[in-house]
């Protein structure tokens, strides 16, 4: 028997696991993935990293950045934030690597 049951083990699965974990250390936990192998596209992607985060720190505009949900996601980005995810993996000992991107 499960408290929890996350679908997809992805990033987004294990950070939800992480999260939880710590704020509920006695919950059961299962995380089901229908691919052969967990973090499977975190493992192919990005040469090797991981893109966690992005590089604005204005809920505001990141919000506008989403037409579609821009009312909808700007109280979640004004809860959690960049830097709350830079703080994240700086705690377990990871520090951020920033890199420019380029389009067009």
């Amino acid at each position: 028997m499960f408290d929890v049951i996350i679908v997809g083990g992805g990033a987004a699965g294990f950070y939800a696991a992480i999260h939880i974990a710590e704020n509920s250390p006695s919950s059961n936990i299962a995380i089901f993935e229908r691919g052969k192998t967990v973090l499977g596209k975190v493992k192919v992607s990005g040469g090797g990293r991981c893109n966690v985060t992005h590089a604005e720190f204005d809920p505001r505009q990141l919000a506008a950045n989403y037409p579609r949900g821009e009312r909808e996601l700007l109280g979640p980005f004004h809860q959690y934030m960049t830097a709350d995810v830079f703080a994240f993996f700086e705690q377990r000992g990871l520090r951020e690597q920033q890199s420019a991107v380029t389009l067009g």
